[in-house]
């Protein structure tokens, strides 16, 4: 068939197993090989600004997913950090509570026993002023509101008897 007036003659290098896929496509379409690249090069020009757009698109979101990754383990590192010392504070706080109470109950027994529940509840009551008068102003209000709370709830209590 001779040269159509309709196209201009483009030559394009391809791997021997490429050549092979194209000639197994055209085959399989039933149209000449060279029709084939035609029609793949046309598509491949006609979509190359969405193919192009999607290839930038992919490469942004598979930047984004690596620095998630990184944020997700800084954080979960960080989470780790916060749960042992939260740990650590608390066995602490627990440590000196219970000092705290075995000095209370051996300063409760030498005290006389007819006395010894006013004694506790007059020292508990400085106990909380001397700690309120180190507490900021603007933490004194919630302070106040827990101390009247648990000052009605440990003086509702039947505390010990000295015995």
């Amino acid at each position: 068939m001779p040269p159509s007036k309709k196209f201009i003659s483009a030559s394009v290098a391809l791997t021997a197993a490429d050549r092979i896929a194209l000639a197994k496509l055209a085959d399989a379409l039933g149209k000449p090989k060279g029709e084939v690249a035609r029609n793949a090069i046309k598509w491949y020009v006609a979509n190359y600004e969405v193919i192009s757009n999607k290839e930038e698109e992919d490469a942004k979101r598979e930047k984004e997913e690596r620095l998630t990754r990184v944020i997700l383990k800084a954080t979960n590192r960080i989470i780790a950090v916060i749960q042992n010392c939260t740990s650590r504070i608390c066995s602490l706080q627990v440590r000196c509570i219970i000092d705290s109470n075995i000095t209370m109950m051996m300063f409760y027994r030498m005290l006389p026993p007819d006395t010894a529940d006013q004694i506790m509840a007059k020292m508990y009551r400085m106990a909380i002023t001397r700690v309120t008068r180190k507490i900021p102003p603007e933490e004194l209000k919630i302070t106040n509101m827990i101390r009247e709370g648990l000052e009605q709830v440990i003086l509702d209590e039947e505390l010990p008897k000295a015995s």
